[in-house]
């Protein structure tokens, strides 16, 4: 299973890669519950828990990088096309 996390305004995060185990019962799924309820979650409505053991993380940023923009210049593209959107206009960031 490989997870993305990317934060969305500097297009910047990290890859996960492993194997996965969903599980239903046992005793990590009740320490899973156990976190997720300490924290306020509403446990109720999880059934499965998904357990990944991960083999390998790396650093992943966008193809906007390479062009040389700074992390100010890709957050600002972002915050932009975002506001862009708020007010009805859907063009997309240059670059992206």
């Amino acid at each position: 299973m490989e997870v993305n996390v990317v934060d969305p305004l500097l297009r910047k995060g990290y890859s996960f890669k492993g194997v996965a185990s969903v599980l239903e019962s046992g005793a990590l799924y009740d320490k899973a519950i156990a976190f997720y309820k300490e924290r306020g979650s509403m446990v109720s409505a999880i059934r499965e828990v998904v357990l990944v053991r991960v083999q390998r993380a790396q650093p992943i940023d966008s193809p906007a990088y390479d062009s040389g923009l700074t992390e100010d210049d890709v957050r600002g593209r972002w915050e932009r096309y975002f506001q862009s959107l708020r007010a009805g206009k859907t063009t997309s960031p240059a670059g992206e």
